[in-house]
């Protein structure tokens, strides 16, 4: 029996926790994925904020799906009751520019040629949960803008 020591990889360096999403686009044609944060994401190399944005390279987007939770009786991402819904990213992305404000990022997990995204979705006055399910079949590139 052999064993195998997962190691970082090297996407590691950058996080998407606390990311304030304001702008998410897909070009349907090369099946890039835009994820455009207002403040950028965090550098876990120096622990500080860098500007950029995310570019998800030969996502096809009805492939990648979206998971929505209103909870009921209780404070969002606590435990209890919600009602949700579970649609196609091409879907989402028709919605999220009139129906939401922005997306707050909490975590990522990575897979093999596929990104898990947790956070909140603002939509008036109140959030929701969302649960990003993305297939690619290409590059996750966090694209860093010098100062």
């Amino acid at each position: 029996m052999t064993d195998y020591k997962r190691e970082k990889e090297a996407g590691d360096r950058f996080s998407l926790h606390d990311a304030h999403i304001i702008a998410m686009d897909v070009d349907y044609d090369s099946g890039e994925l835009r994820l455009v944060p207002q403040y950028g994401f965090v550098d876990t190399a120096s622990d500080e904020m860098v500007d950029g944005e995310v570019i998800v390279t030969g996502v096809p987007p009805e492939d990648s799906y979206i998971y929505i939770m209103e909870y009921k009786n209780v404070l969002t991402g606590n435990v209890g009751g919600f009602v949700g819904e579970k649609m196609t990213l091409a879907t989402f992305l028709d919605a999220f520019h009139s129906k939401f404000k922005a997306m707050d990022i909490m975590s990522t997990y990575h897979g093999y040629k596929n990104c898990f995204i947790t956070g909140f979705l603002s939509r008036g006055d109140e959030d929701l949960e969302i649960y990003m399910d993305i297939f690619y079949r290409g590059d996750f590139i966090y694209r860093v803008r010098e100062k």
